[in-house]
């Protein structure tokens, strides 16, 4: 099977494996979850296909399954802080690049990235390098975004409406406006 024939296989496997699942049932899981490792695989694996096979991957999603990668996308930030990992951090953010692929026109997606931008100092990893890695995987719109966003200085959570949460489990973040 050549590498276009694979990553469409891929491809239908993702569809099939997430139409199963829904975001208020995904939300409300333990963190972490088995729903979280099979996510941060498939993001993985989505990151490994060329530009081509990006756009096919994304062009093949719904609105719902969209909305899944932006859930896991956080999911994935607040185990990277507990795990002090780049990977679950950049996979994370590859999640939000999956979510926001297609911009809608009253989305501030700034908001949801300073969650990344505080959990990369968090980890002492440089915000502008993983935030231009992530730009590769982005339609231009958004990696125009994300490289900008990554240069800033200025980003706290309270500012975008996060807070950071203590829990028995370890740290947490939850939107409060």
């Amino acid at each position: 099977m050549n590498n276009g024939s694979a990553f469409r296989a891929f491809t239908d496997e993702v569809g099939q494996y997430l139409a199963g699942l829904k975001v208020v049932d995904y939300y409300a899981q333990p963190l972490p979850s088995a729903v979280d490792e099979r996510l941060h695989g498939l993001v993985a694996r989505f990151m490994q296909g060329t530009a081509v096979d990006h756009d096919t991957f994304q062009q093949s999603l719904t609105p719902e399954q969209r909305a899944l990668f932006g859930i896991y996308g956080h999911r994935a930030a607040t185990l990277a802080v507990r795990q002090k990992s780049h990977d679950w951090l950049l996979s994370g953010l590859v999640g939000a690049v999956i979510a926001n692929y297609i911009i809608p026109q009253k989305r501030n997606v700034e908001v949801s990235l300073a969650v990344y931008h505080h959990c990369a100092h968090k980890i002492g990893a440089a915000p502008q390098a993983l935030f231009a890695e992530a730009a590769r995987f982005a339609q231009p719109e958004l990696a125009a975004k994300l490289a900008a966003f990554g240069q800033r200085t200025d980003v706290n959570l309270k500012q975008f409406g996060w807070q950071e949460q203590k829990t028995p489990e370890g740290v947490r973040y939850k939107f409060s406006w």
